[in-house]
């Protein structure tokens, strides 16, 4: 699922099928708006996403289908998803080789900036958290050869237009930029549409669709982590590259 391999840009590293839409899909499409080489890179097949729930490594063919054509709705570059971890179970395999394969990754592509997962994944989901950490051991490794990415960020609900509410970190509940994607939330609301096979998308559809319509500002927020925002922050920045 290879489309470019220009190096630099922003590049989102997260867990399942469907991660892209619900959170960066804005930022992303921006950046590539911009002319910025845009990448993702998946860690489990999405398996589970059954309706009931039961994982069927059949549906992973769906699944991927699903995640191809959200990513040509955003307009990303490359879209990249590992082998041999499972959906729901990610934390179960071992964590230096899911840092040793982000690591290599981010190598071979050297983007500028990283999108990720903070402490509590959002939601809570454990596939969420270890690969967020994976991906910021994996940044760290990649300083110790001096080609780390620019800037780490974690994503940040704050904004999202249906106002879901979950027990946040402390970065995922202090955002140090708010970026308005309302020139193209409508490619991010074709994303969402593209992963069908998920009941779940239904509601941040219809919010992102009446928050469309209502005519105010769309926002996604997130919270740059390497190098570190000192405080005080009282204003937003508003973009990652």
């Amino acid at each position: 699922m290879t489309y470019s391999i220009a190096p630099g840009g922003l590049a989102a590293v997260l867990a399942h099928p469907d991660d892209e839409s619900f959170s960066c899909a804005g930022a992303l499409a921006l950046a590539n708006e911009e002319g910025k080489t845009t990448r993702l890179l998946v860690a489990t097949r999405g398996e589970a996403g059954t309706p009931d729930g039961e994982p069927d490594p059949a549906f992973s063919g769906v699944r991927e289908a699903e995640l191809i054509g959200a990513a040509k709705a955003i307009g990303l570059d490359e879209v990249s998803m590992l082998e041999g971890y499972p959906d729901g179970g990610v934390a179960d395999e071992p964590f230096s080789r899911l840092v040793d394969e982000i690591t290599a990754w981010l190598a071979d592509r050297r983007p500028q900036a990283v999108i990720t997962f903070g402490p509590h994944g959002v939601t809570g989901h454990p596939d969420h958290v270890v690969v967020g950490s994976a991906t910021r051991w994996a940044v760290e490794k990649l300083s110790e050869s001096g080609i780390a990415p620019n800037a780490v960020y974690v994503i940040v609900p704050t904004f999202n237009p249906g106002g879901a509410l979950y027990d946040l970190s402390g970065e995922e509940q202090a955002a140090t930029h708010r970026i308005d994607i309302t020139a193209l939330a409508d490619r991010k609301l074709a994303a969402l549409e593209v992963h069908a096979s998920q009941a779940d998308t239904a509601e941040p559809i219809a919010a992102l669709r009446a928050a469309m319509e209502s005519g105010e500002p769309i926002f996604e927020a997130y919270h740059r982590v390497r190098p570190l925002v000192p405080n005080p922050h009282p204003v937003f920045d508003t973009t990652l590259l």
